[in-house]
């Protein structure tokens, strides 16, 4: 479902670039120059200014959303005053987003934290302080060659059908808040956790990203043909007049 326009041209729409926050930085003694602080104040900002749950609306004030987008949050663009600022930037958030209408959406490149194919364990940690996390994992450009990632899924002929998909989506967390589980995860078919076997894959179009339950294609193949062409010769299994219960020399009517 799309957000009509009209309603994203009334938005209050806020682009935090890297100038606007190399200037924060700037004017910002305390910030030591780190990013994730200069951030974390902004989004503090945005939320006290309406976004709370902790300050009451004026009269007649309508209440609204803020949608918060953090991209490549841990990449090189980031710099943090401490080996640990990604962490504590995120347990802020946190608590900022758990007292607010907000929602934050945050995208972080996983594969700038491995070391010969293994993840170090801050990225565990990351997605300890996260509500809900996914994964995407490109047939192309990874480390990995699209028919290896395949492998591990399926075998033999149904490589062809990765043709069809872009790549895999992994459920590694879904939200739990004041639950002890996910009660959406316990009855969906498309959870992926908790050793189902249902496997997911999106696939990215010109206007839509959809997202698929991996099914193994048809037995036989894709491209080889099942049924006969018209001018080819019908033979038959059986030899003339060893049909089951027919006599020699009649049509069996059972034959077909």
């Amino acid at each position: 479902m799309r957000i009509p326009q009209e309603v994203i041209d009334q938005a209050r729409v806020e682009i935090v670039d890297s100038d606007a926050i190399s200037r924060a930085m700037a004017s910002m003694e305390s910030s030591n120059g780190d990013m994730y602080k200069c951030v974390l104040d902004k989004i503090s900002s945005l939320i006290n200014d309406g976004f709370s749950s902790l300050k009451p609306l004026p009269p007649n004030a309508e209440r609204n959303i803020l949608r918060i987008e953090l991209r490549s949050l841990g990449s090189g663009f980031w710099r943090g005053s401490d080996p640990n600022a990604i962490l504590m930037f995120l347990h802020g958030l946190r608590g900022l987003l758990r007292y607010s209408y907000a929602a934050c959406v945050i995208s972080f490149p996983a594969y700038l934290y491995e070391e010969a194919g293994v993840r170090l364990p801050i990225v565990r940690r990351i997605e300890h302080l996260c509500d809900a996390v996914i994964e995407l994992e490109s047939f192309e450009g990874s480390n990995a060659t699209p028919s290896s990632i395949v492998a591990r899924q399926i075998k033999g002929e149904a490589a062809v059908a990765s043709q069809e998909y872009h790549g895999f989506l992994h459920i590694h967390k879904l939200p739990r808040l004041n639950s002890l589980t996910a009660s959406m995860g316990r009855l969906s078919l498309l959870h992926t956790g908790g050793g189902s076997a249902n496997n997911l894959a999106f696939r990215l179009r010109r206007k839509k990203f959809s997202i698929e339950t991996y099914h193994l294609p048809i037995e036989g193949g894709v491209t080889e043909r099942r049924v006969p062409a018209k001018d080819e010769p019908k033979t038959s299994r059986l030899p003339s007049g060893a049909g089951c219960g027919s006599t020699p020399g009649r049509k069996d009517p059972l034959e077909f």
